[in-house]
C-alpha cells in the first residue's frame, strides 16, 4: 500500500491539470508545508477521519491555508477511492473546525459610498483602470469574470450581464479564458450605477486595458497605482490594506441590505453554497453600531417651540445608505441602452 507522500509524487500532476498556476502553487506550499510533515508517512489506509483532523489542529497559517491543504489532500484520496485503495474518501467525515471567531466577516471589507466615490475619483487618470474599478463594485463579479465579458453578454433591453466565463492564469502565468468557477452560466442585474460605464469600445471585451487586453490583479494595480493610493481610499482595524476582492465584498454586501434574500444573492454571486453567502448577513460591530445610531436618527423626534410657545414635534429623515438608485429587495435592473 503507497503512503501518502507517494501517492501525491504520482498523481500531482493529474491533479494539477485544469487549475490555474495560483491554485497549483497554493496546493505546492499546502504540501511541502502542512501535508508531507504531518500526513506524508502513512498508508493512505492509515488516513482516517480522526487523525487528519489531529493533523489539522497542528497547522499554522490562515484559515485559507489550511483550506487549501484539506483540498488537495481530499482530491488525493479522492484518486484513491477511484482506484480501489481505500474503501472511502475520510475527508467527507471531518468536522467543521473552524470557530465563529475565525469566520471572514466580508461585510467589515466592505466600503461605504463615500470610499466609492474616493476610489474612482483617484483613479480618473487611468479611465480603462478606474472603469474596471467601477465594474467591480457595480457588479460584484470576481475580477477575472468581469474581464471575461463580451458586449454579447451584455443585454441592455433585459438589464442583465451575462456570466459565462472567467480569465486566469495558466500554469505559465499567461491569462486564459476558462469556465466560471462554479462552471455556471449566471446572470448578474445592470444597476443604474453600472450605466455610465458601459461605453462602447473597439474591443470584443467590455472592460480592458487600453489595448484590449485583460486585467489581472497586477497589471491592474500598476495601471491605478493601487499600492500608492489605496490607503487613501479605505483603512481596516486588522492592518490588511484593501484588496480588489474587497469590491466584490461591497456590492455584495450592498446587495444584501437592499433586503435581497441570501439565496438571491448567492445566485447572482455565483456562490456554491449559500453559507457563503449567508456571511454577508451578518454585521460586524463597526456597521452594527452605525446601523444602530441611524435607525436612532430616523425614530429622533426633536420638540421645538412654536412661535406661540407651543411645543411642536418634528421628526428627522433616516440617513440613506447604499445603492442610493436602486430599488428595494427587488434588485431591478436598469434598463436603458447604451
Amino acid at each position: 500500500m503507497p503512503t501518502l507522500a507517494e501517492w501525491h509524487d504520482e498523481y500531482v500532476v493529474l491533479i494539477a491539470e485544469g487549475l490555474t498556476s495560483n491554485t497549483v502553487a497554493s496546493y505546492g506550499r499546502a504540501w511541502r508545508h502542512r501535508l508531507a510533515p504531518t500526513l506524508g508517512a502513512l498508508d493512505l489506509t492509515e488516513l482516517t477521519p480522526l487523525k487528519i483532523a489531529k493533523a489539522r489542529e497542528s497547522w499554522d497559517g490562515a484559515p485559507s491555508t489550511k483550506t487549501d491543504a484539506l483540498a488537495l489532500l481530499r482530491r488525493l484520496c479522492e484518486l484513491a477511492v477511484l482506484d480501489q485503495k481505500i474503501p472511502a474518501n475520510p475527508c467527507r467525515s471531518l468536522p467543521r473546525a473552524r470557530s465563529k471567531a475565525d469566520d471572514p466577516d466580508p461585510v467589515a471589507r466592505a466600503l461605504t459610498p463615500v470610499q466609492v466615490a474616493r476610489m474612482l475619483d483617484l483613479t480618473k487618470d487611468t479611465p480603462n483602470g478606474q472603469r474596471t474599478l467601477a465594474g467591480l463594485v457595480y457588479t460584484g463579479l470576481r475580477l477575472g469574470e468581469l474581464v471575461g465579458l463580451r458586449w454579447a453578454d451584455v443585454d441592455t433591453d433585459a438589464g442583465l450581464l451575462t456570466v459565462r466565463r472567467t480569465f486566469s492564469p495558466d500554469g505559465n502565468g499567461k491569462l486564459v479564458e476558462r469556465p466560471t468557477k462554479s462552471g455556471r452560466v449566471r446572470s448578474v442585474p445592470i444597476l443604474a450605477e453600472l450605466q455610465p460605464w458601459l461605453t462602447p469600445n473597439d474591443f470584443d471585451h467590455v472592460f480592458t486595458g487600453i489595448k484590449g487586453g485583460a486585467f489581472d490583479s497586477g497589471n491592474l494595480a500598476r495601471a491605478v497605482r493601487w499600492h500608492s493610493i489605496r490607503d487613501q481610499i479605505a483603512t481596516f482595524p486588522d492592518g490588511e490594506p484593501l484588496r480588489f476582492h474587497d469590491l466584490r465584498h461591497t456590492a455584495l454586501t450592498w446587495f444584501v441590505h437592499l433586503g435581497a434574500a441570501p439565496d438571491v444573492v448567492q445566485r447572482v454571486a455565483g456562490h456554491a453554497s449559500v453559507t457563503t453567502t449567508e456571511l454577508y448577513t451578518r454585521s460586524s460591530s463597526r456597521a452594527a453600531a452605525l446601523a444602530l445610531r441611524d435607525l436612532a436618527a430616523s425614530r429622533n423626534r426633536e420638540v421645538a417651540p412654536a412661535a406661540g410657545g407651543e411645543a411642536v414635534e418634528t421628526t428627522k429623515p433616516p440617513i440613506n445608505r447604499g445603492f442610493s438608485s436602486v430599488a428595494g429587495a427587488g434588485l431591478e435592473p436598469a434598463t436603458s441602452r447604451l
